[in-house]
């Protein structure tokens, strides 16, 4: 499986916004070619909001609900939202009114140190949530999530993330665009039962050695030339992971 990352443009509210329409255009553009490229699933973020918030504010909500209600008419695969900086709750609400099928959590248990701030788990409070919202997806959790400096191992988290009702995990490098060690893909899925996710750094040249220990990548930086989907790009790494065993159910809720 293959869920392809769309980066929202600026937003409204953060300092290199410009134009909501072309924000629009931009966001359902990119999501067609995602889709035609064959990717399984889109998450969607709110990539261009830089420096990030810990806690977005109403106006991120707003436009990202209505981008991605936009993008539910336009696309069939599945949508889901991860609002930057772990914004777990946000991404809740948006998930809510637009019918998503998963999320995203940057530190879902553990806390961390970021360039945006101290890291709170967000498990216990996003399981309340999504129960007082009658909230009902997939999420993916981060494990040693990238960008951030971890006061736990790596160990701790696999230990401990089921607890934190996730169904998902996901490996990453420590930046954007740079991939986890193939040992540490390795470890969490022979310690874990939940499927893991390559969240970083994949691209032709590299997928086929994580194909051993990961059940799906998540793909953002490679697919891009600038700031526009190449479908040439999408298509390339889709053909590699439809001749393999991954299998795209997962999303079956």
């Amino acid at each position: 499986m293959i869920i392809g990352v769309l980066h929202l443009k600026p937003l409204p509210g953060s300092p290199r916004y410009t134009s909501f329409e072309e924000v629009e255009a931009h966001s359902l553009r990119n999501a067609r070619r995602l889709e035609e490229g064959g990717v399984d699933a889109i998450l969607v973020e709110n990539y261009g909001d830089l420096p990030y918030l810990e806690k977005v504010g109403a106006e991120t909500v707003a436009c990202m609900t209505a981008l991605l209600k936009d993008m539910r008419n336009e696309v069939s695969v599945p949508v889901g939202v991860n609002v930057l900086r772990n914004d777990s709750i946000s991404a809740s609400a948006i998930a809510r009114a637009v019918k998503a099928e998963f999320i995203r959590v940057n530190q879902t248990i553990f806390p961390s140190a970021s360039p945006e701030g101290f890291l709170s788990p967000q498990s216990a409070v996003l399981a309340r949530y999504m129960r007082q919202i009658d909230l009902k997806v997939k999420i993916f959790a981060d494990v040693m999530v990238k960008h951030a400096v971890h006061l736990a191992g790596i160990e701790d988290y696999l230990e401990n993330i089921e607890r934190a009702f996730a169904d998902f995990i996901v490996v990453t490098g420590t930046s954007t665009g740079k991939p986890p060690g193939i040992e540490d893909v390795k470890i969490v899925k022979e310690r874990s039962h939940l499927p893991v996710f390559v969240g970083s750094g994949v691209n032709p040249e590299n997928i086929e050695k994580f194909m051993e220990y990961a059940d799906g990548f998540i793909v953002g930086t490679y697919f891009k030339d600038g700031e526009e989907v190449s479908v040439d790009k999408v298509r390339k790494l889709c053909i590699l992971i439809s001749e393999s065993e991954l299998n795209p159910s997962f999303f079956e809720l």
